[in-house]
């Protein structure tokens, strides 16, 4: 017969409740870990047990791993390189059922092979593990992934720790090794983990400035490019990008600006101006721009985003910005908007005043040229006539130069960057898309005397019944130059107005499927984040009645087991040979000591020799018959000793 062997640490009355409270604590996870520290120890202290099959046990760690597997894939997907922070904190989640299942069983622990599917495999189910302290072990590395105080975060885990140590220490100790062993193992858990959380924090944040500032990312905005080519590859995209949804009545077309650019060369746009954090506001997810205006009007926009670091798409004139889901927003003297969230959909509230809001004054390089469009765009001043014209004059005669001899056109020939494609599209073709009308504009400008920038972003005009919203698609993206004029930055769009029209006749007559499926994966994306963040806590008050309803299902179950018969199983202990010393000694009223060896409790117990026999050698002797049943001696003659030595004594 195969003997069971178990690997468990006895723990201290109520430990896991308080390692899930730590972690609850630390992790903004409080309500939840009420409720599962509840449930753990009204399972514990249930007067009813369930008598758990292994393939019970095998189906429950399944269980466990796909939840985790599924909880690994949404959190990196929502949080990139953060993924691993937030999965740690999710990890108490993941692992309830599975503890939660042992302390429903009359086992008390679980078979190795519901971790293992070897041993499955080779129907070994005699060994057994408790994985109680494993789990409590997880929370508090979950705790720590959260945003605890060191200090006290340290003082609570040693805590923890050292309970469970102590409960948990050999019995062949003194009292005074206990002690000291244990406190040796605080001090030096709390020097550690205050090193380590420094440690973490610094890596953290030196690993996170490397990621952001490699050139090769795309999500590093201060160094952001755009080549002519890029919007025209977008707008044969029918994917929705930015959903708005207006607090008060909006007037169409809404313009989204989300950069501007001041460097041309090479048929790419570019600018290298570094951004700056703002201040969030005290106690309020609110991030100011510039001063409040009179009458603002508020939008609540959704964007989809791929990167932590994004540029924000914003109406003119945007004053605030509100938003739990961004951790910080920084902006750069050009008048883009840059904030770090999870990718995903992100949502924010704009406030937005009538008048454009101020932005820097041109400097240097809002005025040049590139040298290999100086001729053609010499020719082309010239040939408009702006000589002598005012700012204002010279920017309505460019619009009306393109609107005039100008035809809007997706369809372009490919060009490499190291060439002109303006010069073909001003002197040849004079056919283009939006890239092409702000590029020419912009230089255009700059050759008449007016500083100009190249800027993008997002038109908005389409209005979803399916969403209830206005949304720009990935073909509503928009360039268009700015122009300094009066002391303020104007947009000057100078490409033919039938180009939305234009657009929206080549929409696919999938569309309407598409946006289905689209609209899907947005709103389980809003349900991964802040919309069920919003929903949580009334959700997991469902939990008590719901366990309650099941306990009570449980409870009739033919593999429940009441406390009674729980006793009586437990004190059936398995006959040995030295049981009648074990029972002469309890009705002397010596009982064996949690963890201490059948040597050291009857070397304690007293009375080492009796009719000749030494206790130590009958002790000896079921060892030898315990650990090496390959010995001569047996059963039988154990007991024939056992039974001599506990004979009433004889005279000399």
């Amino acid at each position: 017969m195969t003997t069971a062997v178990t690997a468990r640490i006895p723990l201290p009355p109520g430990w896991l409740a308080a390692a899930l409270l730590l972690w609850g604590a630390c992790a903004d996870a409080l309500p939840s870990a009420v409720v599962m520290a509840l449930l753990l120890e009204a399972v514990t202290f249930a007067p009813v047990k369930w008598n758990t099959a292994i393939r019970d046990f095998h189906r429950a760690t399944d269980l466990t791993s796909v939840l985790f597997a599924i909880v690994t894939v949404v959190q990196f997907q929502r949080h990139g390189v953060h993924g691993i922070y937030e999965l740690l904190r999710a990890s108490p989640y993941c692992f309830f059922p599975l503890v939660l299942t042992q302390r429903a069983s009359t086992a008390q622990t679980l078979p190795l092979s519901a971790l293992f599917y070897s041993l499955r495999r080779r129907a070994d189910e005699a060994r057994r593990i408790d994985v109680a302290p494993a789990y409590g072990i997880v929370c508090l590395l979950a705790a720590s992934a959260g945003d605890p105080h060191p200090r006290a975060f340290v003082a609570a885990g040693a805590a923890l720790v050292v309970g469970m140590l102590w409960s948990a220490r050999p019995a062949r100790w003194r009292p005074w090794q206990q002690f000291a062993t244990l406190a040796l193992g605080a001090l030096l858990a709390l020097g550690l983990g205050l090193g380590l959380n420094a440690a973490r924090h610094g890596f953290e944040t030196a690993f996170m400035y490397w990621m952001s500032q490699h050139p090769w990312l795309s999500s590093a905005p201060n160094r952001a490019v755009t080549a002519i080519g890029h919007i025209g590859r977008l707008k044969l995209s029918d994917r929705i990008h930015v959903r708005v949804t207006p607090r008060q009545a909006m007037r169409l077309p809404l313009i989204l600006h989300e950069a501007s650019y001041d460097t041309f060369k090479y048929g790419s746009w570019s600018v290298q101006e570094s951004f700056a954090a703002i201040d969030q506001e005290r106690d309020r997810d609110r991030w100011y721009l510039g001063p409040p205006t009179a009458s603002p009007r508020r939008l609540d926009i959704a964007f989809l985003h791929r990167h932590e670091l994004t540029l924000l798409p914003l109406p003119a004139g945007s004053f605030a910005i509100d938003s739990s889901e961004i951790a910080e927003i920084q902006r750069n003297r050009v008048g883009a908007v840059m904030g770090e969230a999870p990718p995903g959909a992100l949502h924010y509230t704009v406030h937005a005043g009538t008048s454009p809001a101020s932005a820097a004054p041109p400097r240097a390089a809002d005025r040049v040229v590139p040298e290999a469009y100086q001729a053609v765009v010499a020719r082309t001043v010239a040939s408009i006539g702006l000589a002598g014209a005012t700012p204002g004059e010279a920017a309505a005669r460019i619009k009306a130069y393109f609107l005039d001899n100008f035809t809007y056109s997706l369809v372009q020939r490919a060009s490499r960057g190291r060439r002109t494609p303006l010069a073909r599209f001003l002197e040849v073709t004079r056919r283009g898309h939006c890239e092409h009308f702000a590029t020419a504009a912009a230089l255009l400008l700059r050759e008449a005397g007016i500083p100009a920038r190249y800027a993008v972003g997002y038109v908005v005009e389409e209005y979803s019944a399916l969403e209830d919203a206005y949304v720009a698609r990935a073909r509503h993206a928009h360039a268009w130059a700015e122009a300094w004029i009066d002391g303020r930055w104007v947009m000057l769009d100078a490409t033919p107005s039938v180009w939305f029209g234009l657009e929206e006749a080549r929409v696919s007559r999938w569309q309407s499927i598409q946006d289905v499926f689209g609209w899907l994966w947005y709103r389980y994306q809003r349900l991964a984040s802040a919309d069920f963040e919003a929903s949580g806590n009334w959700l997991l008050w469902l939990v008590p009645p719901l366990a309650l309803v099941l306990w009570l299902r449980l409870r009739r179950s033919p593999t429940a087991v009441r406390a009674t018969r729980r006793r009586r199983l437990a004190s059936a202990r398995v006959p040995t040979p030295l049981d009648p010393l074990l029972d002469e000694c309890a009705a002397r009223g010596f009982e064996p000591r949690p963890g201490e060896t059948l040597a050291r409790f009857f070397a304690r117990a007293g009375q080492a020799e009796r009719n000749g026999i030494r206790l130590s050698a009958l002790v000896a002797h079921y060892y030898r018959l315990r650990f090496a049943p390959a010995a001569a001696d047996d059963a039988a003659g154990l007991e024939a000793r056992v039974r001599r030595y506990l004979a009433p004594e004889t005279g000399p």
